[in-house]
């Protein structure tokens, strides 16, 4: 009677808890920007939208405070690079993910992917909260990073941007993309958990999809990357977060539309700018993109984002709340 009870109490939990619940849950869900003086001492805002949690800095640390529009333009955004309608998505998979950047299933399942953003660079704070040093200064912040997945940083004027319509696309949609490809990404498609895996400390990744396509690319010359060092199995995280954005830019030939003088060379060839071009010099890179990334992330309008993202400050995010 006992094994009887204990068998009935855990098909209850299931039942409660697997499948069903997830399949009644609203995973697409846009929250509202929230005031709180509970997050930490650097955060003063928080908005939730598709499994994602924006951490806005405040006024604090002798810095202005991010901007609420600009918050709304990155939730925004992400709603556009998860969007179950896009073309080619696979909507299960596309689920997975935000399960995944949820905290609900997968590899940090426990802990909500979270999306920095802050005003200008580490230095415009005093003290800086990027540096080991400065981030106990700020009340809550260790705990606020030990609770969550916080993988990158998008800073409203960034100190090393000019500022302009197009250096902002490329400011919010390249670390959108980080925080995407490094939390959410891995495990969504068949096959991903494996060929996504960026953790060189504790696992071989040298056999990885992602691996040996990027390997493809710096060995052609395709991919010259300055930073890290590639016969350092430490480097390997940093050179695979900036090789899928690179990739995903090129696939999407975003990089020849946003990039100044559409150009990232040498750090990315100019010869993968185009999906025809990484097939030719990085054939790997190539089936990589298609068969993990493109099934879950879609490709936002570039009108879409000129319209959010202008010279001067201008343009509106658009973004509607639930």
């Amino acid at each position: 009677m006992k094994n009887l009870a204990l068998f009935i109490l855990l098909l209850f939990s299931f039942s409660c808890n697997g499948p069903e619940y997830a399949e009644n849950t609203n995973y697409y869900s846009s929250g509202k920007l929230t005031n709180s003086n509970s997050i930490s001492a650097w955060f003063d805002r928080y908005l939730d939208v598709y499994g994602i949690r924006l951490l806005a800095a405040g006024e604090v640390g002798g810095q202005n405070p991010v901007p609420d529009e600009w918050v709304r333009k990155t939730a925004q955004l992400f709603k556009l690079l998860i969007d179950k309608n896009g073309s080619g998505i696979d909507t299960n998979a596309q689920k997975n993910m935000i399960r995944i950047l949820r905290g609900e299933i997968g590899f940090h399942q426990g802990l909500k992917s979270g999306q920095r953003i802050a005003y200008g660079g580490g230095d415009s704070y005093t003290p800086n909260p990027l540096t080991d040093q400065g981030r106990i200064q700020y009340q809550g912040l260790v705990g606020l990073e030990n609770s969550m997945v916080l993988d990158d940083m998008i800073w409203y004027k960034n100190v090393d941007s000019p500022n302009t319509g197009d250096d902002d696309i490329n400011e919010v949609l390249e670390h959108t993309l980080h925080t995407l490809h490094m939390t959410g990404a891995r495990g969504a498609v068949d096959g991903s958990f494996y060929n996504l895996n960026t953790n060189s400390e504790d696992d071989d990744i040298s056999q990885t999809a992602l691996f040996l396509a990027m390997k493809q690319a710096i060995d052609s010359n395709m991919f010259n990357p300055d930073y890290g060092n590639f016969n350092s199995t430490d480097s390997w995280p940093l050179l695979l977060k900036e090789y899928q954005y690179l990739l995903t830019f090129g696939m999407w030939e975003f990089g020849t539309e946003f990039w100044e003088n559409g150009s990232l060379a040498p750090e990315w060839n100019d010869l993968m700018r185009t999906p025809q071009g990484i097939l030719e010099n990085n054939p790997l890179g190539y089936t990589l993109f298609n068969n993990y990334f493109a099934p879950i992330i879609s490709k936002p309008q570039v009108n879409m984002l000129r319209s959010m993202f202008q010279d001067n400050d201008g343009g509106v995010s658009g973004y509607v709340p639930d």
